[in-house]
C-alpha cells in the first residue's frame, strides 16, 4: 500500500478481550523478525493498552513489519507464510471449538498458537525452552491465554487435534508445514514436519 490510514481512536470502542486479541497479531510481528519490537512490547504493552503515542507507534511498526513481508514476496510463494506464526496450532483450535466465540476468538487462538510454536519449536531442539516461557510471559501479562488448557470446556484428543491440522490450507502434498522458530524473531518455514511429532507435542500439552 501506498498509504496505511489507522484511526488508533477507534480502539478505544472495544471490549477488552477483544483489543487483546488484535494485540496477539501485533505481538506476532515481534516473533517473527522483529525482536527488538517484542522486547518494545514487553517493557511498553501497557502503554500500548492504554493509548497514546505508544499504541500509534506498536501500530506503526506492525503496519512496516507486514508491509515489509509482502513486498518481498508480493506473489505468496515464500516468506509471506511467515505471516502465519501461530496460525496453523490456532486454526485447528478454532475448528475444534466449532468457531465459538465465547470460547475462542481468532486473536486468542493465534496467541496459544504462537506459544505452542515457540514450545514445539524448543521441544525440536530448534530453539531454547527460556524463549518458548518468554513468550508464554508475555502473553500472560496481557491477559491473553497461552496454552490449550486455558480454552473454556473440553477439547478434541490429540489425534483430533491433528486431523484439523493436516485440513489446514498450509498442508502440501499431504506434508506439514509450520512456521517454526529458532528464537525470538527468528521465525522460518519448516516444511515435512513429521506428523508423529506433532502428535506427540499435542499430546504432552493437551488439557485432558
Amino acid at each position: 500500500p501506498k498509504l496505511v490510514l489507522a484511526d488508533t481512536g477507534v480502539l478505544d470502542t472495544l471490549p477488552i478481550r477483544e483489543f487483546r486479541a488484535g494485540y496477539a497479531e501485533l505481538a506476532k510481528y515481534g516473533l517473527i523478525d522483529r525482536p527488538a519490537f517484542f522486547a518494545w512490547l514487553e517493557a511498553n504493552w501497557q502503554d500500548v493498552f492504554a493509548g497514546g503515542p505508544a499504541r500509534a507507534e506498536a501500530i506503526a511498526e506492525a503496519c512496516r513489519a507486514k508491509a515489509d513481508v509482502v513486498a518481498r514476496d508480493e506473489f505468496e510463494t515464500g516468506d509471506r507464510a511467515l505471516l502465519n506464526l501461530g496460525h496453523t496450532f490456532g486454526h485447528a483450535l478454532e475448528a475444534a471449538t466449532h468457531y465459538d466465540g465465547a470460547r475462542l476468538v481468532h486473536g486468542e487462538g493465534v496467541a496459544i498458537g504462537m506459544a505452542l510454536a515457540h514450545r514445539f519449536s524448543a521441544r525440536l531442539n530448534l530453539a531454547s525452552p527460556d524463549d518458548a516461557g518468554r513468550v508464554e510471559a508475555h502473553l500472560r501479562a496481557v491477559g491473553l491465554p497461552w496454552r490449550m488448557g486455558d480454552i473454556p470446556g473440553e477439547l478434541p484428543d490429540a489425534e483430533a487435534l491433528l486431523t484439523y491440522i493436516a485440513q489446514d490450507k498450509k498442508v502440501s502434498r499431504g506434508a506439514l508445514t509450520f512456521i517454526l522458530t529458532r528464537g525470538v524473531g527468528q521465525a522460518f518455514i519448516a516444511r515435512d514436519v513429521p506428523a508423529s511429532e506433532v502428535l506427540g507435542f499435542l499430546a504432552e500439552n493437551h488439557p485432558g
